[in-house]
């Protein structure tokens, strides 16, 4: 058992003004094993880099650990697996097995090259790869992404059982409340640490945010009256200022009095009403210091137009193949004008090569039964692959057809960094590139939406503006998605594809 400590760590990026972290100070034990949690861009993944020393800040981090990271980058895909990762880390055979089998997966997938692995195999092997020293303490950044809910429970299981603590960053709750006995979360600007899984984490930051809330708002009515009060107390100074000109004493009873006694009296009642007024400013500036900053999370807005047609797809006895291999079969399915169809099933069932079948977006696949759509309905479409959105912002509102105003706003409310509006899409980050693809669904008009896998890539913050957006307008909708959490909060009806095993 070893421990971390974080002494007085600041860091900011050059090109930013403002610090990720400031005079940070933790004590964390290797044992524990920590879910990393925090909105897109707060610095999850630099927080990491610090630690592996990949980034430099001003303070100490003190430990004794060396620290493993996954995912590593892959030089050549086109190698055997097992000697590209021997590239990457001194290990033995034996041992990189030994973690394959305690994921309850084929040792055997090390001889294959690793280009030919799918995305969950990729996954599993490389995280393998992270536990095989141990000595290391594994850094795991994101190991759900485009996992099937089978695997994401196999991982699960794995990281939950090994006797190694690791620090591992996800936006999936389910996954989280399974392999996380700490939480380190980062909230405007510092990071807070939190014993129990995720659902703890969540429930005692909604209470805090609820009596921060609370005394925000008495706070509030306090400063209002204040203010009120403050202005009374101008009048009155501003209404004895007047007094000490002397025309307006000349209709008065009493014009004949000392104009000099007025004049004193006038300004000993300006000076009063000031520094009450002084006093006032002090109290509204101490109760202004005392409100808490709450994450905002503002709603999103949605083009969803409902069709006078109540029948929008159907799809009957609809069998699927790409290149001769069939994906499943005897496929029945009624789209409404409104509700959202969750489709379900393992990595390579065909989820997503059906909405691409919808779209006539396919060269690769066929298929038997019937897929009609009502005539004339406009469909949005988000994709798993983004590589085809490049460009500026401005230019690719122009490209799509959308409003640049209303692209900007949504992705303002998603929390879209306004210091990358300018940098063109293919070179934003993956996190950046899935709000912008959300955006440009929620804006551009229309019937139906075919989604893939929304919540990847997405923080917390975000899939619930996701969540409240569709359960609050219903959008007909048919969703691809592996998060469990996202599909029970939103789905109306769930469809499981059964994958069909070619012999």
């Amino acid at each position: 058992m070893s421990n971390i400590r974080i002494k007085n760590l600041s860091f900011g990026y050059e090109d930013s003004s403002d610090k990720i972290f400031d005079n940070l100070n933790l004590n964390l034990d290797s044992s524990w094993k920590l879910g990393l949690v925090g909105r897109n861009g707060r610095g999850k993944t630099t927080f990491l880099n610090l630690l592996r020393a990949k980034l430099s800040g001003t303070g100490k981090i003190e430990t004794k650990l060396t620290f493993s990271y996954f995912p590593i980058e892959i030089d050549n895909p086109d190698n055997i697996t097992l000697y590209e990762l021997q590239e990457k880390a001194n290990f033995e055979q034996w041992e990189l097995e030994r973690e394959l089998n305690l994921m309850a997966t084929d040792p055997e997938l090390l001889w294959q090259p690793f280009n030919t692995l799918s995305g969950g195999e990729q996954t599993k092997v490389l995280l393998a790869l992270s536990f095989v020293d141990q000595d290391n303490f594994p850094l795991i950044d994101e190991p759900t992404n485009h996992l099937d809910e089978a695997s994401r429970k196999q991982i699960a299981n794995y990281l939950k059982n090994h006797n190694k603590g690791y620090i591992v960053v996800s936006h999936d709750r389910d996954f989280l409340n399974r392999v996380a006995d700490h939480i380190l979360a980062i909230e405007n600007g510092e990071i807070h640490l939190y014993q129990g899984n995720y659902a703890s984490y969540e429930d005692t930051k909604n209470k805090r945010d609820e009596f921060s809330a609370a005394k925000n708002n008495k706070l509030k009515s306090e400063i209002t009256s204040l203010n009120t009060s403050r202005q009374r107390v101008r009048g009155y100074s501003e209404k004895a200022e007047s007094k000490k000109n002397a025309k307006t004493h000349k209709n008065e009873i009493h014009s004949n009095l000392d104009k000099g006694f007025l004049g004193h009296k006038a300004a000993k009642m300006m000076q009063k009403s000031k520094n009450l007024e002084q006093r006032m400013d002090k109290k509204i500036k101490a109760k202004q210091g005392l409100m808490t900053n709450i994450e905002d999370v503002p709603e999103l807005n949605i083009n969803f137009q409902e069709n006078y047609h109540q029948t929008l797809l159907e799809i009957k006895d609809l069998h699927l193949s790409v290149d001769d291999k069939t994906l499943f079969s005897n496929l029945n399915l009624l789209v409404k004008n409104r509700g959202v169809i969750a489709l379900e099933g393992k990595n390579g069932s065909g989820k997503s090569t059906l909405l691409k079948v919808i779209m006539n977006k396919s060269t690769n696949a066929s298929y038997t039964g019937k897929i009609q759509l009502t005539n004339g309905l406009k469909i949005s479409y988000l994709p798993q692959d983004f590589t085809e959105y490049t460009g500026t912002l401005k230019e690719f509102s122009e490209n799509q057809k959308i409003s640049y105003e209303e692209l900007l706003n949504s992705l303002k409310k998603m929390g879209f960094p306004r210091s990358s509006f300018n940098t063109k899409i293919e070179e934003m980050s993956m996190g950046q590139q899935k709000r912008v693809a959300i955006a440009k669904s929620l804006v551009e008009k229309a019937d139906l939406y075919l989604w893939d896998e929304p919540a990847n890539y997405l923080d917390v913050f975000n899939q619930d503006q996701l969540i409240k957006l569709i359960k609050e307008n219903q959008p007909a909708m048919i969703l691809v998605e592996h998060d469990k959490y996202f599909i029970d909060q939103v789905a109306s009806q769930q469809v499981h594809l059964k994958k069909i095993k070619n012999i």
